[in-house]
C-alpha cells in the first residue's frame, strides 16, 4: 500500500461506507436470502404437524425411542438426552429427528453466501469497483458478516416460530431451537471469512467450509453415537448439545458458539489486511511450464479442473454408504419399535424392512451422487461468467465444445459417486449376506437413469437459462425432498412424479420396470440434445 493510500485508508477507517455496503449487499443478494430462508423456514413449518400427528401419544413416542437408542441411529440424529425425554415431550422427538439436517442446511446457506460476498467478488473484480470508492478495506468484509448475523437472526426467528406449537417445552424451548440454528449460521458465517483470507478463490474457500461443515457433522455424530465428549468440536454438536424440549435444557452451549464466534471475525479482519488485494494467505501452487498431453482438448482440461469435485464425491458418497450401511444391518430390530403406520410409511414395498431401508438409502445415495454433478455444471456457469471461459472459446474449439464438456464431467463425477455409494453400503449393510449385497449393487446401478436424467435437465437449463442457476438447485431440492420426506409429508401423485427417482420402483424392495429405465435413458439424452443446442444458439456470458 502507498503512503498516499495509506493516508486515505486512515482518514476513512478501515469499517468506513460499511452501511452503505450492508444495504447494497442485502438488494443484491435478495432472492438468495428469501429462497434459502423459506426453504429451511417452509420445510421445518411443514414437518411439525405430521410429525406430531405421527407421534399422538406418550407410548408411541416411547415405542419409537426404543429404536432411536442404538449408536448408528444416535450418530444421525443427536444425543441420547433427547431420546430419554421422548414420551414426555413431542418436541425432544422433533429437535431430535430435525436439528442435524436443518442444521446442516443452515450451515450451507451460510457458507455460500459469505463466498459469494468477500472471496467471489474479488475473483470477480467487483470488489475492485467497489474499493475504488470511498470505503474502508475491512468494509466489505463487515457487511457480508452483518448481512449473514441479520440473515441468522431472521431463520432463527421463523424456526422458532415454526416450532412454538410444538408441546413439551413451551416458548422457551422453541427460542431456544430457534436460537441454535442463529448460531450454526454465524459460526459458519465467520468460519467461511477466515477462509476466504486464506484461498485465492471462490471454489477453494467454498470448498473449505464445506470441509468445515463436513467434520462438525462428523465429529457431532461420533460424539453422540458414543457420549463423549467429541461433540464438543463440532458447532453443530453445540447447537444438539443445548437440549432443547427436554429436562435437561439449557442456553449457555451458545456462549462456546459465540466465542468462536468472535475469534474466527478477528482472525479474518486481521489477515485481511495482511494479504494483497486478489491473492489469498497460502500461496498458489506453480503449475507445470507446459501441459501434459492428455490436456489437449476442451474436454480433458474440464475433467483436470473438476477432479477436486470427483474425489470428493467419491469419498463423501462412500463414507455415506458405509454410514447407512451400519443402520440398515439392524433394520428388523429398529422395526419392532415401530408402530403399524410408521411401519407404512417406512415400507417400499418388500418383505423385510431391511429390504425397504435398503430402497430407501439407495435412493437418498443416488440422489447425493447427483448433487456433486449439479456442482460440476455449476462450476461451467462460473467459468463462463469469471470470464476464463473465454480464452477457451477463442480459441479453435467447436462452439459448444468448451462448456458442452461438463455434461460429461458431470455424468462421470455423479455415476462414479453413486457407484462408490453402492459399494459402501453393500459392504456395511449385507454382513456377509451376498444375496442382499447383489441386490444393493443391482439397485445402485438401477438408479442411474434418473441421476442421468436430473443431470441432463440441469445442463439443458444452464444452456438456455444460464442465469437462472436457481433451476438446477429447485430440481435438485426437490428429489430430495420426494424421496427423503415424500411419505412422511403425504405429498400428491403428481408432484411426485416431477421427480425422475419417483418413476424407478422400489427395487429392491419390488422389481424394477426395464421400460421406466429406458424411457429415463431416453429422456436423458433428449435433454442433453436440447442442452447442446441451446448452447449453439445462446452467446456466452463473459461477465
Amino acid at each position: 500500500m502507498t503512503a498516499a493510500a495509506a493516508e486515505v485508508e486512515d482518514g476513512l477507517g478501515t469499517l468506513a461506507g460499511t452501511g452503505k455496503l450492508l444495504r447494497f449487499q442485502a438488494r443484491r443478494s435478495r432472492l438468495y436470502l428469501f429462497w434459502w430462508t423459506a426453504g429451511i423456514a417452509g420445510f421445518t413449518f411443514m414437518t411439525v404437524p405430521v410429525l406430531a400427528d405421527q407421534y399422538q401419544s406418550a407410548d408411541e413416542r416411547a415405542a419409537f425411542a426404543s429404536t432411536m437408542s442404538s449408536p448408528a441411529m444416535l450418530s444421525m440424529s443427536g444425543p441420547m438426552t433427547y431420546v430419554d425425554a421422548y414420551a414426555d415431550s413431542i418436541g425432544a422427538l422433533f429437535t431430535h429427528r430435525m436439528l442435524l439436517w436443518t442444521g446442516a442446511m443452515t450451515a450451507v446457506m451460510f457458507v455460500l453466501l459469505v463466498t459469494r460476498l468477500s472471496r467471489a467478488d474479488e475473483e470477480t473484480s467487483r470488489s475492485e469497483v467497489i474499493r475504488s470508492l470511498p470505503v474502508g478495506r475491512r468494509a466489505d468484509l463487515a457487511a457480508a458478516l452483518l448481512l449473514s448475523a441479520i440473515a441468522a437472526v431472521v431463520l432463527g426467528g421463523l424456526l422458532a416460530l415454526a416450532a412454538s406449537g410444538l408441546d413439551g417445552g413451551g416458548a422457551a424451548s422453541a427460542l431456544l431451537f430457534g436460537a441454535a440454528h442463529t448460531s450454526i449460521g454465524i459460526v459458519f458465517a465467520s468460519l467461511t471469512a477466515v477462509a476466504a483470507q486464506l484461498s485465492e478463490n471462490g471454489s477453494t474457500a467454498t470448498g473449505y467450509g464445506l470441509a468445515a461443515l463436513g467434520a462438525s457433522v462428523l465429529f457431532a455424530g461420533a460424539g453422540s453415537a458414543e457420549g463423549n465428549w467429541v461433540s464438543w468440536l463440532s458447532p453443530i454438536g453445540w447447537a444438539q448439545l443445548t437440549f432443547a424440549y427436554t429436562p435437561e435444557q439449557r442456553w449457555w452451549p451458545l456462549l462456546v458458539a459465540a466465542a468462536v464466534a468472535v475469534a474466527a471475525v478477528w482472525t479474518a479482519f486481521t489477515l485481511v489486511s495482511h494479504r494483497d488485494f486478489g491473492q489469498g494467505m497460502f500461496a498458489a501452487r506453480r503449475g507445470r511450464a507446459e501441459a501434459k498431453a492428455g490436456l489437449k482438448s476442451a474436454t480433458a482440461l474440464t475433467f483436470r479442473l473438476t477432479r477436486g469435485l470427483i474425489w470428493t464425491g467419491a469419498v463423501t458418497t462412500l463414507l455415506l454408504g458405509l454410514a447407512y450401511g451400519s443402520v440398515l444391518g439392524g433394520a428388523d430390530e429398529f422395526a419392532d419399535g415401530l408402530s403399524e403406520a410408521q411401519q407404512a410409511i417406512l415400507d417400499r414395498g418388500g418383505n423385510t424392512l431391511q429390504l425397504s431401508f435398503a430402497t430407501t438409502f439407495i435412493s437418498i445415495n443416488a440422489i447425493v451422487a447427483a448433487l456433486f454433478g449439479v456442482l460440476v455444471v455449476g462450476r461451467g456457469r462460473k467459468e463462463e461468467t469469471v470470464g476464463r471461459g473465454e480464452l477457451l472459446a477463442a480459441s479453435p474449439v467447436a462452439r459448444s465444445g468448451w462448456p458442452g464438456s461438463y455434461l460429461p464431467a458431470a455424468l462421470v463425477t455423479a455415476s462414479l459417486a453413486n457407484a462408490v455409494a453402492g459399494i459402501g453400503l453393500a459392504a456395511g449393510g449385507s454382513a456377509g449376506d451376498g444375496d442382499l449385497a447383489a441386490k444393493i449393487l443391482i439397485g445402485t446401478l438401477v438408479q442411474l437413469p434418473a441421476v442421468w436424467a436430473l443431470i441432463a435437465f440441469v445442463f439443458a437449463a444452464f444452456a438456455w437459462l444460464p442465469r437462472a442457476g436457481w433451476l438446477r438447485w429447485l430440481a435438485w431440492t426437490w428429489t430430495l425432498l420426494v424421496v427423503y420426506f415424500g411419505a412422511l409429508l403425504n405429498l400428491p401423485e403428481w408432484s411426485m412424479a416431477l421427480s425422475p427417482f419417483d418413476h424407478l420402483g422400489n427395487y429392491p424392495a419390488e422389481d424394477f420396470s426395464w421400460a421406466a429405465l429406458a424411457v429415463l435413458t431416453a429422456v436423458s439424452a433428449v435433454l442433453a440434445g436440447l442442452g447442446y443446442l441451446g448452447l449453439r444458439r445462446r452467446s456466452l456470458h463473459f461477465s
